[in-house]
């Protein structure tokens, strides 16, 4: 971390040299955890939460490099010398949630995954795809974050998977902003048109991964009182925030900052 850091540039008016700021900053001002809690789960609890937490303490590491390769080659981002700096501590936060959700997978004796059928789906397609889509998967897995880490947060009494879930939910809200930011930047060379085109796609892909996420984790929405209804509303409303920040900066306006209710 400290090293990505040094090597940032001086100064610049680069949109990301403020991401940059705010990753190192949310990395030297986060809170310890109460890993000190006696708390454990319960075996009730634990059947509940194990497989879910397992699913996303895997999908939430990944080294990046496609990404990193395919934004280095990129004519708008290549030429941002702010922008690999700050591309490297946004993954590096990630393995952080990664790396807090096994040290909580550790503490509960539940195994960790190696791999997962969906994870491979999902990182398959990153490697295939063209850097749009890449980060369109993974803009996509964190609008749909919000709503689970909301959940998983009530579905349990452990103090400690509730202070776990409101640090990750508060990077994630800031993620989707950085996020919109590079997926309308990449669209700004587009036409109107073709802008249109790749939001409807943007959509159809959301809508699938969410039916796939509610298929399976929604045993810990029901028990933190969700229903399908409260699920779809609540993950289309954070869905319809991105698309309309990514709009206006694909424009060329100042976009909305995204707020967590």
């Amino acid at each position: 971390m400290t090293s990505v850091a040094s090597c940032a540039p001086a100064s610049s008016d680069s949109r990301y040299a403020k991401w940059h700021r705010h990753f190192v900053d949310n990395c030297s001002s986060s809170g310890s955890l109460p890993w000190e809690d006696p708390y454990r789960l319960t075996a009730d609890e634990r059947t509940l939460v194990s497989a879910s937490i397992q699913q996303f303490q895997l999908g939430e590491y990944a080294r990046g490099r496609g990404l990193i390769r395919r934004a280095s080659s990129h004519p708008v981002f290549a030429a941002d010398p702010w922008f690999l700096p700050t591309l490297q501590l946004f993954i590096s936060e990630e393995q952080g949630h990664s790396a807090v959700l096994g040290r909580f997978l550790d503490r509960e004796r539940i195994p960790r995954l190696a791999t997962h059928w969906i994870d491979g789906v999902f990182r398959r397609l990153r490697k295939l795809a063209g850097l749009e889509i890449c980060v369109m998967t993974l803009v996509t897995a964190e609008v749909l974050a919000i709503p689970f880490y909301r959940a998983l947060r009530d579905a349990t009494r452990s103090p400690l998977l509730r202070a776990i879930c409101v640090r990750i939910l508060c990077d994630e809200v800031d993620h989707l902003n950085y996020q919109a930011l590079t997926v309308g930047l990449i669209r700004r060379p587009l036409s109107h048109r073709a802008q249109a085109v790749h939001s409807f796609c943007h959509a159809a892909l959301f809508r699938g991964t969410a039916l796939l996420l509610w298929q399976q984790h929604c045993a810990i929405f029901r028990a933190a009182g969700w229903d399908f209804r409260r699920f779809w509303k609540e993950s289309w409303q954070g869905f319809a925030r991105l698309r309309r920040c990514t709009r206006q900066i694909a424009l060329g306006r100042t976009h909305d900052t995204m707020r967590l209710d």
